[in-house]
C-alpha cells in the first residue's frame, strides 16, 4: 500500500473527520561540514600545582634546582615544565618561569586543560524547524524538484548554536578526565537537500474544528512543528472558505 493511501486510511478511521485538502511539498535543508577544536580536561595533579605555586612565589630558571627543592626526579620536572610551556600555562623570562594569565586561571580552578586534535562533523539545518542536528551522511545534491514549503524562512548560520549541538552530542566524561568541544573553527556549506512532507487539511464535524496533519517522511512521524505553523497561518481562511461554499450552496 502506498504511503499516502495508508495515511489517508489512518485519518479516515475517525468517521467525524473529513479530509478537505491534500498537498505534497518539501522542506529545504542545508548541510554543513563543521570543524571544531577539543580539549581534554583533568583535575590538576599535586606536582603540577606545586610547580605553578613555586613559579608564582620564586625566581626559578633551572629544572634541576626545582627538582632538588621538591625532592622529585629532574626528568619528571622537565617533562612537566615542557608540557606547561606547550599549553601556555607558563613562560620563561630573564628571571625565571612565570605563570601566564591562563596558568593563573587554571591553578585557581585546580583544572588542567590540554588541546586535542581537531575533529569534523556533518550538520543539517532546517530553517522551517529552526533546528540543527548531526548526520553521518554528506549531502551534496541539489534540492529535488517540487513545491517548497510555503512558510520556510531563509536559512542563516549560527555558530554558537552549532557549538551547543556539538557539545551536547560530543562531550564525553571518562574516568579521571573529560573531553569537551572548545570552539567551532569553520562552517562550510556542503549542499542543499529537501525533506518531503505530505499535508492533510482536516475538518472534524463533531467538534466543528479545522486542523492540519503533516507527515514528515524523513522522521517517519507526524510533524507538530509544521502543523502548528500551517494552522496559525491558515485556519481562519479554511473556515471562511467553508462558510463561502455553504452560502453558495444555499443560494444555488
Amino acid at each position: 500500500m502506498k504511503l499516502v493511501d495508508k495515511l489517508r486510511m489512518e485519518l479516515a478511521s475517525n468517521q467525524d473527520v473529513r479530509i478537505v485538502n491534500e498537498l505534497s511539498w518539501q522542506v529545504p535543508l542545508v548541510s554543513y561540514e563543521v570543524s571544531y577544536s577539543r580539549i581534554k580536561r583533568f583535575k590538576m595533579d599535586i606536582l603540577m600545582k606545586m610547580l605553578l605555586l613555586t613559579f608564582q612565589e620564586a625566581d626559578i630558571r633551572r629544572p634541576a634546582a626545582l627538582a632538588e627543592m621538591l625532592l622529585v626526579e629532574e626528568l619528571f620536572i622537565r617533562d612537566l615544565i615542557d608540557k606547561m610551556l606547550h599549553t601556555q600555562l607558563i613562560r620563561l623570562d630573564p628571571k625565571g618561569y612565570r605563570l601566564t594569565e591562563k596558568g593563573y586561571g587554571q591553578l585557581e580552578k585546580g583544572i588542567f586543560e590540554e588541546a586535542m586534535d581537531d575533529e569534523n562533523a556533518i550538520v543539517f539545518f532546517s530553517a522551517a524547524h529552526n533546528r540543527y542536528w548531526l548526520t553521518e551522511e554528506v549531502q551534496d545534491k541539489k534540492q529535488a524538484d517540487g513545491p517548497v514549503y510555503r512558510y520556510a524562512p531563509e536559512p542563516s548560520t549560527d555558530k554558537s548554536r552549532i557549538q551547543e549541538l556539538l557539545a551536547q552530542e560530543k562531550d564525553t566524561a571518562e574516568e579521571g578526565y573529560q573531553v569537551l568541544v572548545a570552539d567551532v573553527l569553520t562552517v562550510e556549506e556542503l549542499g542543499h537537500d529537501a525533506m518531503p512532507c505530505i499535508e492533510f487539511q482536516l475538518y472534524d464535524r463533531k467538534q466543528d474544528l479545522f486542523y492540519a496533519r503533516v507527515w514528515n517522511t524523513q522522521s517517519g512521524m507526524w510533524d507538530e512543528v509544521l502543523q502548528k505553523q500551517i494552522e496559525k497561518q491558515e485556519l481562519v481562511a479554511w473556515r471562511e472558505a467553508m462558510a463561502s461554499q455553504e452560502s453558495s450552496a444555499e443560494h444555488a
